[in-house]
C-alpha cells in the first residue's frame, strides 16, 4: 500500500524510516508500507536463518547472514527493499556508510504467500538480478513444504529447481552449503 501519492527523496524516506514503527519499501520516489508477517511466515524466516547459520558454523565459513531488518539497495532501480533473509560474502558494502543498508547481497531469501508470490518472482526478482553480486534466490512457500531455488549460471542465464519432500537437501551453491528442507519447516504448521 502506498502511503502517499507524492514523491519522496531518498533522504526523506531514510529519515522517515529511522523513526517509523513499521517498515516501508522505497521505489523511485514512492513509499509502500509493508504488511506484517503471519506466525507461519515468521517461523519459516527464523528457521531458514537457523539452518543457514548451522551449516555455516559446521563448515567454519565466514559468510554473513542478515534478518529482515537489513535493507538492500538496488541502485539501478532506485529502490530499497527488506528481504526476509540475505547473505553476503566477505565484508558488507554499505549504502553511504549506513550500517542498516547493504549493497552487495549474494543470496536473497523470500518467504512467499499467495499475495506476494507473483511479485517475488517477477519485478522483485528482475530488480535483484541487476545487482552484480547477486547470485542466488530462494523462495520458500508458506502454503506447502516447497522451496524454489534460482541460481545464476552466467550473466543472463538462471537455473531453477523446486525442492519438495522430507529428505530434500537444498544446495546454497553460492555459499557451498546444503540445508535440509525438513529443517526449514521443523515445528511449523504447514501441510
Amino acid at each position: 500500500m502506498t502511503i502517499a501519492t507524492s514523491r519522496y527523496s531518498i533522504e526523506d524516506y531514510l529519515e522517515m524510516e529511522s523513526t517509523s514503527l513499521t517498515k516501508h519499501e522505497y521505489w523511485n520516489g514512492k513509499i509502500w508500507e509493508m504488511a506484517g508477517g503471519s506466525d507461519v511466515h515468521n517461523e519459516i524466516c527464523a528457521r531458514i536463518i537457523i539452518e543457514m547459520g548451522k551449516a555455516l558454523e559446521a563448515r567454519n565459513l565466514a559468510f554473513k547472514i542478515y534478518t529482515s531488518d537489513m535493507k538492500v539497495w538496488i541502485e539501478k532501480h532506485n529502490r530499497f527493499v527488506y528481504p526476509d533473509a540475505v547473505a553476503i560474502a566477505d565484508k558488507p558494502s554499505y549504502y553511504k556508510n549506513r550500517r542498516d543498508i547493504i549493497t552487495n547481497p549474494l543470496l536473497v531469501v523470500e518467504v512467499s504467500s499467495d499475495g506476494t508470490e507473483a511479485y517475488d518472482l517477477s519485478s522483485k526478482f528482475e530488480q535483484y538480478r541487476s545487482i552484480p553480486t547477486f547470485k542466488e534466490y530462494i523462495i520458500i512457500s508458506q502454503t506447502e513444504r516447497m522451496v524454489t531455488r534460482y541460481f545464476r549460471e552466467k550473466e543472463n542465464l538462471w537455473s531453477m529447481t523446486d525442492y519438495v519432500g522430507p529428505d530434500a537437501l537444498i544446495p546454497l551453491q553460492s555459499m557451498g552449503l546444503e540445508i535440509p528442507l525438513k529443517g526449514i519447516y521443523w515445528g511449523v504448521d504447514v501441510p
